[in-house]
Formats: structure tokens, sequence, C-alpha cells
């Protein structure tokens, strides 16, 4: 084999110091101090097995296959330029294609500890439910609430969201309108003639929630107290779906002594718009909370490492729909099948190598009981309304 060239080889060593300091911040030079240039970059990879219970009666033949998947895989990078702006994308490679999740730029023309006055711009996330601001990398399990998800919330969109912390972070008030594109991510095109609009309010009495879920804080930092409330809303004439969708939700987070508290509230209707010589849609309500709680219990050599976890949460697709009347054979949760809305007792524990998000094992084991009557007609024990379907599932979390 021939041996490298001089060029090759110092390029190899410029890619062994420039991967040194990954952990951490990654600055790309020494900006002029009037500019004050900083370029962060980040990424993390959640690798998964998941086990689900089958249901082989022939009215059901529910046969998932026990499966090692990657389910994210994101690069990000920020761009700061001193207190007035910041820059950030982020993409996902865990598919078949790369798929931009975050594009856009933050400018902040009042940028006070007491007062700050934010305008954001591009595609970002939606102003609503704590857990879909979270990034991915920081919840408790390996996934958001059922109606958290984005088959149910617009989680990601593009447009302008102005923004203000008050009070030093105490009081949050954020206004936003997105194009409504569904589906919005990498739509470069709009083609709803309305727009949606959101909302939310957020205030931390005892100063500013961290940025993740569970009580992860420093030892030191966990005796302070931690309390947030907050309550959103959403508002899209969908034209295309013929539905006026409107939304609301409230959440409330709390942190002391390693101990971590959450739940979260979710109301949704969509009203259907007539359209002239076609039949009217049907209303559809959708209703979901959940609850959610992890410690760290006082052991030696765990006490910063091992969460244990516990989740209650139930949605209901459709609460107008009490006995389906007919059977699709889907079992994902979906407004048009509402036969099958969910009741979910999780419990888990997360392993924490390096005391952060960025590097943990996380496993749970979910009891999921559909919360729908029988069929009409149907009896026990073939019901296609109750179903094994019970979920393991085990993830890893490497990053930084």
């Amino acid at each position: 084999m021939r041996s490298s060239s001089p060029l090759a080889t110092a390029c190899a060593c410029a890619a062994l110091a420039w991967a040194a300091p990954a952990a951490a911040d990654v600055t790309v030079f020494d900006a002029p101090s009037v500019a004050d240039f900083k370029l962060d970059l980040y990424g993390w990879v959640q690798p998964r097995f998941t086990y689900q219970e089958q249901d082989n009666r022939p009215t059901v033949n529910f046969q998932p296959t026990p499966a090692f998947t990657v389910q994210r895989a994101r690069m990000g990078t920020v761009a700061t330029m001193g207190p007035w702006a910041r820059a950030q994308v982020e993409v996902d490679f865990s598919g078949e294609y790369a798929v931009p999740y975050d594009a856009y730029v933050v400018l902040s023309p009042i940028h006070e500890e007491v007062a700050s006055l934010n305008l954001t711009v591009g595609q970002f996330r939606v102003p609503f439910s704590r857990q879909n601001l979270l990034p991915s990398v920081a919840y408790q399990f390996a996934d958001v609430a059922y109606f958290v998800a984005p088959n149910f919330i617009v989680d990601r969109d593009i447009g302008g969201m102005l923004w203000s912390d008050l009070f030093s972070g105490i009081l949050r008030l954020e206004v936003g309108v997105f194009d409504g594109n569904n589906p919005a991510k990498g739509a470069k095109v709009k083609t709803d003639p309305d727009f949606l609009y959101a909302a939310r309010v957020s205030v931390s009495p005892f100063g500013p929630a961290p940025r993740f879920e569970g009580d992860l804080r420093p030892l030191g930092a966990q005796h302070r107290f931690v309390l947030t409330m907050a309550g959103s809303v959403m508002k899209h004439r969908a034209d295309e779906l013929n539905f006026v969708r409107n939304y609301a939700g409230a959440d409330v987070a709390a942190y002391w002594e390693g101990a971590s508290l959450y739940g979260e509230f979710y109301y949704h209707v969509d009203d259907p718009i007539p359209v002239p010589g076609a039949a009217t849609g049907q209303r559809v309500r959708q209703l979901g909370w959940n609850v959610q709680a992890g410690y760290f219990p006082p052991l030696p050599w765990v006490r910063e490492h091992l969460e244990a976890v516990a989740r209650v949460e139930f949605f209901d697709p459709n609460t107008d729909v009490l006995h389906p009347t007919n059977d699709s054979g889907a079992r994902d949760l979906d407004q048009t099948n509402p036969t099958w809305g969910y009741m979910g007792y999780v419990f888990g524990a997360n392993y924490f190598l390096n005391h952060k998000h960025t590097l943990k094992a996380q496993a749970s084991y979910e009891i999921r009981n559909e919360t729908k009557q029988c069929l009409l007609g149907q009896t026990l024990p073939n019901c296609t309304g109750y179903i094994a379907n019970n979920l393991f599932v085990a993830q890893i979390t490497a990053g930084f």
C-alpha cells in the first residue's frame, strides 16, 4: 500500500485536534471583539430495541416484530453573535433521507437580565406543550406522551414569533404566526391560505426551570425548589382539511432534591367547515393528560446516576365516538381510527453515565389498555376493542 502523503497526514492530525473538544462547545475561531461570534456544534444518536406483545386472534392479527432501530440521529449547529442574534440549524439523519428539523434566526434587540425582547423567524418548535419544547435528548422516557407526538399537535412549523423573558426569567410570553402547512418540516411553498396562530405564557416563580426532564441538576443545586407552570393555545383554519382546528393545553413541572414531577392536560377540537356540494364532516374532539415522576434514590455509588421513573397517561383521539361501527385494522393512534383510545402505565429506569442526558441508558415497560368499549355486536374474548400490545423499550443516548 502506498504511504500517505504529508498533506493527508496533516489533515488527519487536524481532524483529531478538531475532535478533541467536541464534548464541550466548539469554537471555530477567535472572532474580533466587535463581532463576538461563536460557533457551537452538537448532536446525539439514539439507537433502541423494542418488543411489543402480539395478539394472534384472527379478529385482531396484531403481530409486531421485535426490532433494533435508530430512533434519532441529530446533528446541529448554533451560531451566536453576541447577545444580539443567534442562528440554529438541526438535521435528523435517522431515516432514508436527511430531514431538516430546525432552521431559524433569533434577534434580541433588548437583552437585559430583567427583561428581553426577541424575534424568532424560520422553522422551529411551535410554543405548545413543555415536552414539545424540550430537545428529544432530554426526555425522561424514550418518547413523549401520546398526544405530544406530531401526529396530534403541530410540533414545528415555519413562521415568526415574538417572545419576552421578564423579571430574570420568572415570566415568559410567546406569540407566534406560522404557515400551518401539513406536514411542516422542510416545506418551502405555503399551500394553505390561512395561518396558524399560537401563544404561550409560562411562570416560574422561583427562577427558570431546567431545560430537561428529571432532577439531574448538580447535588448542590437540587436544594433549590423549582416550579414552572404554563398554558398554551393554537388556532388554525385548515381549509385543505375542511376543519377549524383549536388546541388548548396546560402543563406544570417541579424539581426538588432529586425528585421531579410533571403533569400536562391537552384538548383539541376540529370543527368542520361546510363545503358547497359536499357533506359536512363530523366534529372531532380529542382529550389527553399525562402525569410522570422520577426520583434519584440517595444510595451509594448511584445517587447521581440511577433514576426510577413512572408515567400514567390517557388519550382519546375522538371522544364523540363511544362505540365505533367498524374496525380498520390499524393500531396506530389516529383520529380517523378512533377505536383505540389509550390508557398507559409506564415504569422504567434511567442510568446516566456522566450525570447528563447526553450519555444515558433507558428501559421502560408500558402496560397499554384500550379505553373504548367493544365494537357493536362483538363480545369478549374476541372483542377487538381490547388487544394485547404491551410495549418494552430499551434505548441508549450518546451525544455531545
